[in-house]
């Protein structure tokens, strides 16, 4: 059943399980609890859509705006979370991701990638994804791959909007609430620190009601599952699993950053550039990467480049679409970059982009016609424009993953909200090693395509790092903020995803992910759901 808080009378009734959060993984949580026989309750601030006066208890303070969107950004406080702005993009993380790296700083897993690999094929089946089959069919560039560098490929959801697809089954079982506008503001534990006593949420009007249960889940994301962690300090000064002080250290998004041109010798027609249909008419598309040898020969960050479209502000591309996508103001440059926000658009580059669109209107017609019915009116939506270069040039997109580190973090400000919480205020910090990476996988890059005689890379070197930071914390992928360890010191969760030192009190988040792969963290923070709700079961019985 779902309900809203302005409807209680009395504080609901107590469940096995109540879950902080309507996302990928707190609804994933909820239906897989639900199929296993536990008694679920759905703890959503928000509502059905959008309510600006909610949205606002997002909003916090960037220490550097430079470098980091604004926190009420890529986040939805509403049913279905963050999926409601989710592209779909749908990857495991790789086994290295896991393994201590001693050029990597905190890095490795208390649990091996296998552990978490058995329930990938679930994840997909949740995100809609398809199979759990990440092996290209060819090579993204014939004759590059080798000992360095491999293709791999990234498939896309459709995308799936959680609560749209899985909310009718969770409100129709018989074992499952859903309360709406019933914002948590605090965990309040017993007296002792070592268990939860109740949450307490407030109602629309303002009343605060208890909820009581046998395990207590925070799926609210990376930013406000550590905000609620860190608010609720009546018992333990520092917040609960904070004894090593990492509760909102180890804050990591990607870096990224469209980069470089890459000039091909081969033939353009095998250049695997675009969106590609496997037999389910699921849209996969390949990818470069370093191999797990390089990584370690070469001391790399995961990371890896997809082929990007020419800079659409540039009306030098010649491009009738590229020109439209300028004209139209969605220019799918790329797209979380500062640059492309702070674009020329003064009059004389527009009149050359009308005059690209004059010169090739078959080509534009043929074009619209054809994507907007695969974006727009298709079930399964394809993820973005990829075009064809017609000189073999493309520009590289590159994603890296940022090293744990410990000055990046999420704390508390002293402003408050509507309902009076602190407000967040983010440092998000890139350590030196995660530049020296960037510019080392280029070199990388750039040589292997000569050494193999299939193209060049041109690039200013000394331009990267500007570029990475002008890209900003990378589209929303908030994680580390509740890292995972074997030991209290060495993080906030355990290997079960339970807080450090609190009996019933979990985690489902890419905050637990101790480091952040070259991977989006959405299907890997369902997978850790599904593994999650395995364990409360158990627990259970």
């Amino acid at each position: 059943m779902r309900a809203d808080a302005s409807e209680l009378t009395a504080p609901p009734a107590p469940a096995d399980v109540c879950i902080v959060g309507s996302g990928a993984a707190g609804l994933t949580l909820a239906a897989r609890c639900a199929a296993l026989g536990l008694e679920v309750l759905v703890l959503e601030a928000g509502g059905a859509d959008v309510d600006p006066a909610v949205q606002d208890a997002y909003a916090g303070q960037v220490a550097d705006p430079r470098v980091h969107w604004p926190l009420d950004t890529y986040r939805v406080r509403a049913l279905g979370g963050t999926t409601a702005l989710w592209g779909g993009r749908s990857i495991p993380f790789d086994p290295i991701d896991f393994e201590p790296r001693p050029w990597v700083a905190h890095s490795g897993w208390p649990i091996g990638y296998d552990e978490v690999a058995r329930y990938y094929p679930a994840a997909m089946e949740a995100a809609e994804a398809g199979a759990f089959d990440h092996t290209p069919s060819a090579p993204i560039v014939p004759g590059l791959d080798g000992e360095w560098l491999h293709t791999t490929i990234e498939r896309f959801s459709r995308p799936t909007n959680f609560w749209t697809r899985y909310g009718p089954q969770l409100t129709a079982a018989a074992n499952v609430r859903v309360l709406t506008h019933a914002p948590v503001t605090a965990i309040r534990l017993a007296a002792d620190g070592n268990s939860v006593d109740h949450l307490e949420i407030r109602a629309p009007d303002g009343t605060s009601w208890p909820v009581r249960a046998k395990n207590y889940v925070l799926a609210a994301g990376g930013l406000e599952t550590a905000r609620l962690l860190l608010a609720s300090d009546d018992v333990r000064p520092d917040g609960p699993g904070n004894a090593g002080g990492w509760l909102g250290r180890g804050y990591m998004c990607h870096l990224a950053a469209t980069f470089g041109m890459a000039h091909f010798t081969g033939d353009p027609k095998k250049i695997g550039f675009d969106y590609e249909r496997d037999a389910e008419g699921i849209y996969i598309r390949r990818r470069l990467a370093p191999t797990p040898e390089a990584q370690r020969a070469r001391q790399l960050l995961n990371s890896t480049v997809r082929l990007h479209i020419r800079d659409a502000n540039d009306p030098a591309h010649g491009d009738p679409v590229l020109s439209l996508m300028f004209l139209a103001a969605f220019a799918v440059k790329y797209e979380y970059s500062r640059a492309a926000r702070e674009a020329d658009r003064s009059f004389g580059p527009y009149l050359r982009h009308v005059g690209n669109i004059a010169r090739h209107p078959v080509q534009l017609f043929n074009f619209v016609r054809t994507w907007g019915v695969k974006r727009y009116l298709a079930s399964r939506r394809i993820p973005s424009i990829a075009l064809p270069s017609r000189d073999n040039r493309y520009p590289f997109e590159l994603v890296s993953e940022q090293s744990p580190n410990w000055d990046s973090r999420v704390a508390l400000s002293s402003e408050r909200d509507a309902l009076g919480m602190r407000r967040l205020q983010v440092d998000w910090r890139v350590a030196a090693a995660d530049f020296d990476s960037a510019r080392a996988t280029y070199r990388l890059i750039r040589d292997e395509l000569v050494r193999t005689g299939t193209g060049t890379l041109d690039y200013d070197e000394a331009g990267l790092e500007d570029a990475l930071l002008d890209s900003a914390a990378y589209g929303g992928h908030h994680s580390g903020t509740t890292r995972m360890a074997d030991r209290e010191r060495d993080g906030v969760v355990d290997r079960n995803c339970r807080v450090h030192g609190v009996a019933g009190l979990y985690v489902a988040s890419a905050s637990v992910t101790p480091t952040s792969s070259q991977a989006n963290p959405t299907l890997t923070a369902i997978a850790l759901a599904l593994r999650l709700a395995d364990h409360l079961k158990e627990r259970h019985a």
